[in-house]
């Protein structure tokens, strides 16, 4: 994978260089930077992952909520951050922190029970943004996505840092990244059912979550795509009667794709699908299932494994 660093000084000088105000949307908040934010927090993996691969480590203050391990491009940059929480740092840590931008990846980060509202943090003149998939005014349960919120993402935080020529390259890699597998596809429009967690009942995806978009665009074809949402539970009758051609796991700290594999393999119905007779299973990461700097990497690891399987 490419990854782009900047240094500092470049960082201070694209600064100096678009002095001119920036005024950003955020799912219904707005806020105007005078200057490029120097004391940043970011609330979700997803978030953190799109500010290093940006190059702005040395703009950040705390960061908070990882899913799973920070690439090793990545990992000494992440590394010269303070971690603030596990989960959601308390907002009196991060006043403590005194931040100039909140960069979420989830909207619970700023609910009333986590940080608070957006338009609350923006009136103490500090800006936040909510990556754009997260953000249902824009993205309703029921339309699916496309690889277009990412790239706003990374189009956006770049303006807001004064980084733009840099955001642009990374967006561009992306873009092509995913388009170069979109060329050459290995699911041969074949059935899939995703696995993200449970026994009794399994947590799947519906039509319209992230993970619904990365299997489509290496040609696979979700048996859920008729459930309306993102996130969905599934009744295992239903994979039963699918009977898909493959099963995508998805490894995460609170489910690994080991357990569920063993789980389906020792279910004396489950196991006698054919995808579980046949081994025909694949693993994504979590965080590479989302719409984030690491989704083309879940695409590339997602096509190979099928091309391995056929």
């Amino acid at each position: 994978m490419k990854t782009f660093k900047i240094a500092l000084p470049l960082i201070v000088a694209a600064g100096l260089a678009h002095a001119d105000p920036v005024t950003i949307a955020s799912c219904g908040a707005s806020f105007t930077y005078e200057a490029a934010p120097t004391r940043a927090i970011t609330l979700n993996q997803q978030a953190t992952e799109v500010m290093l691969a940006l190059g702005l480590e040395a703009a950040m203050v705390g960061t908070a909520y990882i899913d799973d391990a920070i690439p090793a491009q990545w990992l000494d940059a992440y590394n010269a951050v303070p971690v603030l929480a596990e989960r959601y740092p308390a907002r009196e840590i991060v006043v403590a922190a005194e931040p100039d931008f909140l960069f979420a990846g989830f909207a619970s980060a700023f609910n009333e029970d986590n940080l608070g509202a957006q338009d609350e943090w923006n009136a103490r003149a500090v800006g936040t943004y909510l990556v754009d998939a997260s953000c249902r005014e824009t993205h309703p349960k029921d339309r699916p996505f496309t690889i277009d919120p990412i790239l706003t993402d990374i189009e956006t935080i770049g303006r807001i840092f004064r980084v733009e020529d840099r955001a642009t390259a990374l967006a561009a890699d992306m873009r092509a990244r995913l388009e170069a597998v979109q060329a050459d596809p290995a699911g041969d429009n074949q059935s899939v059912f995703i696995f993200d967690s449970g026994d009794a009942t399994p947590y799947s995806v519906g039509c319209c979550g992230t993970p619904t978009l990365l299997t489509e665009l290496v040609g696979l074809s979700n048996i859920a795509n008729d459930v309306a949402g993102t996130w969905v539970d599934l009744a295992w009758e239903r994979v039963v009667a699918a009977d898909p051609d493959v099963i995508v796991l998805i490894e995460a700290d609170w489910s690994t794709a080991a357990d569920k594999r063993a789980y389906m393999e020792a279910d004396p119905v489950l196991s006698e699908l054919r995808a579980v007779q046949e081994g025909r299973f694949v693993t994504v990461p979590f965080s590479e299932t989302l719409l984030g700097m690491r989704f083309a990497d879940g695409v590339e690891r997602l096509n190979a494994q099928l091309a391995a399987l056929n």
